[in-house]
């Protein structure tokens, strides 16, 4: 009698380890479901980052680029943060003598090389006889939405004359800055080759559409 209570106690306690067992899996199983899944969300959020940034189609163009382009030897101009015919005819310089694509905008490649022949101190551009007459154009190429990125052709859509351009930036059709004054910003928009101010406030219920980057530096 006392063997057959033992070995029925022990079948008892057997049963009761093997639910205990199968309890601790399905939890270890949940645990396990939900850590797969944190990590399946976590993953995708760096896609949306590299997509906005994406999103402008051309650096920022300012005084430090100015100042970049004389420290190779493109520009001898005043480093005063006034962006114009002077400075555009110095990045052409600078992308014809360093082998780019002459397009007379301040793209991502550009911008690479400059800094890396910045870097090196290197002297890209050599002193040469040419001057660049006022009133002289220089042929670029003419960016996705219509217009060139250039502060000569900006310059032409603004509302004054005489404004003078301290820094720009263009992205999907538009393009926006500040201009010399420290103070005034400006928006713009591309129509058949050449930049338009916009008929409506673009920093108010006309944003709609706007490139955040065109939003952030011409509100």
């Amino acid at each position: 009698m006392q063997c057959r209570s033992t070995r029925a106690l022990a079948a008892v306690a057997t049963s009761f380890l093997l639910v205990l067992g199968a309890a601790a899996c399905g939890k270890d199983d949940k645990a396990d479901s939900t850590t797969t899944t944190a990590k399946a969300t976590t993953t995708e959020a760096p896609t949306t980052t590299d997509g906005a940034a994406a999103a402008a189609a051309t650096v920022r163009f300012d005084k430090e680029i100015q100042s970049q382009l004389a420290a190779v030897g493109c520009y001898t101009g005043s480093v005063d943060g006034i962006v114009g015919p002077e400075t555009d005819a110095a990045l052409v310089a600078f992308q014809r003598d360093s082998g780019l694509i002459v397009t007379g905008e301040f793209g991502g490649e550009t911008q690479s090389v400059l800094d890396r022949d910045v870097a090196a101190k290197k002297t890209v551009c050599v002193a040469t006889t040419t001057t660049t007459r006022p009133g002289s154009t220089t042929t670029t190429a003419v960016s996705p939405n219509g217009a060139p990125c250039t502060a000569a052709a900006l310059l032409g859509g603004l509302p004054s004359e005489g404004e003078k351009i301290a820094s720009y930036v263009c992205a999907g059709g538009y393009a926006a800055g500040s201009l010399a004054d420290g103070t005034t910003k400006f928006v713009l928009q591309a129509k058949n080759g050449k930049w338009y101010a916009l008929s409506q406030d673009p920093c108010g219920s006309a944003s709609a559409g706007l490139p955040p980057v065109i939003l952030q530096d011409g509100c």
